[in-house]
């Protein structure tokens, strides 16, 4: 679950009329980036101030790929999102829900998007003031007059996820762009999750020419490799120049098998683990076929695991259950 995009200046702001509340038309935009439907029961968004706590009604979930816009609504005004930014239908994947707790302050404050658990799943810090007195804010302006859907915004354009599945906080992870609701920034990287591995295919010179993300959880271990009842399996495989290389099981529980082939026989090939933090624990060279990599005596956690074949290198996300 990620913050997509803030709309904390809204036309409003520009073109204040007798009557209307002028906060009408902030909103917060979140992105299910996951690959699992997501109970926000017990989530709640936070503003800076200390009563600026937005609950998730009982019964709000988002599916994969999906979006929530929550947007500010002042008493009784009877606003809707519709009247400043045109193309807006709420639908299962593009929902909007509105709240009187948050007011986006336009001078900067920090918004948080936290867990039934109390968990930090996502935040951000902007700034709205053009002295940029702070470093490491965000600000976007709106000039007068412009309509609604040509106002601009604070959209994510990439994300990196910890190991526990929380973003991880990054300023250059946002652009300011025109509006663009219920989709991302047109620059917007695909996030890499955690338990799913990045594999890429290659045309006949070598370049790579596709990439995909492979969920550990879901694919099926190849026919002959034996599984325990108890244990899910995932074959991934990647090509290394003229080399198919797959890996299997993953997540696993302790024993790793690496299977080459393909190539050049006259090519040294090695394995290597390192930890998350890329400390090297083992290191072997190899030859083509099946090689079983022991991984028992390991914490629980990911681990990364690199098969080179001369000066060409790929490396997998490796799940220790």
């Amino acid at each position: 679950m990620i913050i997509n995009k803030i709309m904390y200046d809204t036309p409003l702001n520009e073109q204040i009329a007798t009557g209307v509340a002028y906060s009408n038309g902030e909103y917060i935009e979140l992105y299910n980036a996951g690959i699992d439907t997501v109970s926000l029961n017990g989530w709640v968004l936070r503003g800076g101030g200390s009563t600026e706590i937005y609950s998730f009604p009982a019964g709000t979930t988002m599916t994969p790929k999906s979006y929530l816009i929550v947007a500010y609504q002042y008493n009784n005004s009877g606003f809707t999102l519709d009247q400043l930014y045109s193309g807006l239908t709420a639908t299962a994947n593009h929902q909007i829900q509105y709240q009187r707790k948050i007011i986006w302050s336009n001078s900067g404050e920090p918004v948080y998007l936290r867990s039934n658990t109390g968990i930090t799943k996502d935040s951000i810090y902007y700034d709205g003031t053009s002295s940029k007195t702070k470093p490491n804010r965000l600000s976007a302006d709106n000039a007068d007059g412009l309509d609604g859907n040509s106002c601009v915004s604070l959209q994510r354009k990439s994300v990196e996820f910890d190991v526990n599945g929380c973003a991880i906080p990054n300023n250059l992870d946002w652009v300011t762009a025109p509006v663009s609701v219920f989709q991302q920034n047109s620059a917007f990287v695909i996030p890499v999750l955690p338990g799913v591995i990045v594999s890429f295919t290659y045309d006949a010179a070598g370049n790579r020419i596709s990439r995909k993300l492979v969920d550990l959880s879901i694919n099926p271990s190849p026919s002959h490799v034996k599984q325990n009842a108890d244990e899910t399996t995932a074959p991934v495989e990647d090509q290394l120049g003229e080399r198919k290389v797959t890996v299997y099981p993953n997540p696993t529980k302790g024993m790793l098998g690496v299977e080459i082939s393909g190539g050049d026989p006259k090519e040294k090939l090695a394995i290597m683990v390192f930890s998350a933090q890329g400390v090297m624990l083992q290191s072997k060279k190899v030859e083509a076929g099946l090689t079983s990599i022991q991984m028992g005596g390991y914490a629980a956690g990911w681990y990364i695991l690199r098969v080179t074949a001369g000066d060409k290198v790929t490396e997998f996300k490796i799940i220790k259950q």
